[in-house]
């Protein structure tokens, strides 16, 4: 499918308004507008994000206040308290955020991450059976149970209260649990759905402060030192970086960059991270602290997040950084199957989504790589890893903004034994032998929700020209606007007649080189390269890339990272 390369419409107008009234530079005040902070008013309070009037109350969660008095009953009686999270880096900072929280307030709580092998996603009966055989009155989970019905049946069969803090898509069907919080479910209360499990589980210790300290309880946590827990889970899974988000990412970057939790400092220093960005988190520290529970279990991840031992702290920093060598081992040869498979497709064109399977990929990885054709292709990207031996293939899915995978899947429900996930990402297991069927389908129900197959628009918000570039202005308008992500995204500039000199391969994906036009050099990055488009020195392109305005490893003050490269030609507006 052809693309097409466009710059964003401006609005002089109310550029010029905002320069004038917040003395801003021409830059930022271009890349507020186009962001839709048009006023004054919007634009300052879009760059002065604050902790005090900018998150709503806990209690508007319907649920909320029945949830915290449960806890704050189970501080008082001394009952056991259980927290059960999800694998995944959301899961795992939520479980660590709940866990401190419990902790400073004088319990024990028991932390269970299901293995990602052995067990698959979710709440499962013979965990919550030995945590109840171990004295649990109380089980909270974390970025799971929000379709567990029948688990959550089965904690109440065995006396347990559970209290679900998920923000995955719900089933229609109410949810048996004591307290169901779901920013997601239509009927939360809350006004912003994008919270992530950990930040719903960051508003539920929130309420327990709250309620204590109506009680008269005057020696209680400051939720502030929780807030870089909360960063790692928002980021990690990938929700939009708007209202509350925005707010918690923004503090809890700073509480990052400080690294007063031992594990998160050896993390830092493993990784080569010093200034902690949001493109440091999603990049280096994210993937280090997900890559072990993609292998197996994510144990070591949550213990690095809660440790008080130094030693036990690089220990563990250097055992999630060797699992993140493996996954990207793992990953390099999973997408160049899959690439493979996409250029030997001879419908290849008329596909509305990519649907790939192989008994040879590890089910752990295949969620990465299916964003990584996501962002390639511009199609929805399903990626299913085959087990031989049971018949059952393991998927993953990642979207587009334009299409729902969750409700793409709803579609499909017949031919799957289970699925669950959000607008952006899924995943769901099928017998093998209705893969051809469920191909089929899935492309269909994609079609129902998009257009004829477009050319591919990737838009850049202004031109830069490489040797105008002051650094210093650059970098304070790009920290101004931090943090990137959905509903913030990262600048994307276009320059052209650039070429690329000095080119090095690293990880094996990766190019390091030297970005050129009219005798100004920066450094540059080009990210899951492959071999496909090698850069030849001697011919000049088009480049679309955004800027590590401040190097996350403190080598340079400025970096270009390539998104994407043609022969030199025009743009459209």
């Amino acid at each position: 499918m052809s693309e097409r390369w466009r710059l964003r419409p401006r609005n002089p107008e109310a550029e010029a308004v905002l320069r004038r009234e917040l003395e801003l530079h021409p830059l930022l005040a271009q890349l507020l507008v186009q962001r839709g902070h048009c006023t004054p008013e919007q634009a300052h309070a879009f760059l002065n994000p604050r902790l005090r009037d900018g998150l709503r109350s806990p209690f508007l969660f319907r649920g909320m206040r029945c949830a915290a008095d449960r806890i704050v009953q189970a501080l008082a009686r001394g009952e056991r308290i259980a927290i059960y999270g999800d694998y995944d880096l959301d899961g795992v900072s939520g479980s660590a955020l709940l866990y401190a929280f419990l902790r400073s307030l004088g319990t024990e709580p028991i932390v269970y991450i299901p293995d990602r092998m052995r067990e698959g996603y979710g709440l499962h009966q013979p965990a919550i059976a030995s945590l109840a055989q171990s004295g649990t009155g109380l089980l909270i989970t974390v970025d799971c149970g929000a379709a567990s019905h029948s688990q959550i049946r089965f904690a109440t069969q065995l006396g347990l209260d559970s209290i679900v803090c998920d923000h995955h898509q719900v089933p229609a069907e109410p949810l048996p649990a004591l307290a169901a919080l779901n920013p997601a479910a239509p009927d939360s209360g809350f006004p912003f759905p994008g919270l992530c499990g950990a930040g719903t589980a960051f508003y539920l210790a929130w309420a327990v402060r709250s309620r204590l300290a109506e009680k008269g309880v005057t020696s209680l946590p400051d939720l502030r030192e929780l807030l870089d827990l909360v960063t790692l889970g928002t980021i990690a899974d990938v929700v939009p970086l708007e209202a509350e988000n925005r707010v918690l990412v923004r503090h809890g970057l700073a509480a990052l960059t400080e690294g007063r939790r031992l594990g998160i400092a050896a993390l830092k220093n493993i990784s080569r991270v010093t200034n902690v960005t949001s493109s440091a988190v999603a990049f280096r520290l994210a993937p280090r602290l997900n890559a072990i529970g993609r292998l197996g279990s994510a144990q070591a991840a949550l213990e690095l997040l809660v440790t008080d031992i130094p030693e036990r702290a690089q220990q563990l920093a250097t055992e999630l950084q060797d699992a993140n060598r493996q996954r990207q081992a793992l990953e390099g040869a999973i997408l160049k199957d899959a690439l493979a498979l996409c250029r030997n497709d001879p419908n290849w064109e008329n596909r509305r989504a990519i649907v790939l399977a192989s008994s040879e990929w590890h089910p752990g990885v295949i969620g990465i790589v299916a964003a990584r054709l996501v962002e390639k292709f511009g199609r929805p990207t399903v990626l299913i890893a085959n087990d031989e031996n049971s018949g059952v293939g393991r998927g993953s899915v990642r979207s587009t903004s334009g299409v729902n995978c969750y409700r793409a899947l709803a579609d499909c429900a017949p031919l799957l034994t289970a699925f669950g996930g959000h607008h952006m990402a899924a995943g769901f297991s099928i017998a093998v032998e209705h893969l051809e069927a469920f191909a089929q389908a899935f492309d269909e129900a994609v079609a129902k929700q998009t257009r004829a197959p477009q050319p591919t628009v990737h838009w850049a918000d202004a031109v830069l020209e490489l040797d105008q570039i002051d650094p210093a202005d650059l970098a304070s308008c790009l920290v101004a606007l931090e943090p990137f992500g959905p509903g913030n995204p990262e600048p994307v500039f276009f320059a052209r007649g650039v070429r690329l000199r000095a080119a090095q391969t690293f990880g094996g994906q990766h190019l390091r080189l030297f970005a050129e036009q009219r005798g100004k050099a920066w450094p540059a990055m080009w990210f899951q390269w492959g071999d496909e488009f090698p850069p030849d020195p001697n011919s000049s392109y088009d480049v679309l890339f955004s800027i590590e305005a401040h190097s996350s490893n403190g080598e340079a003050p400025l970096r270009l990272r390539l998104l994407r490269l043609r022969p030199s030609r025009s743009v459209e507006r």
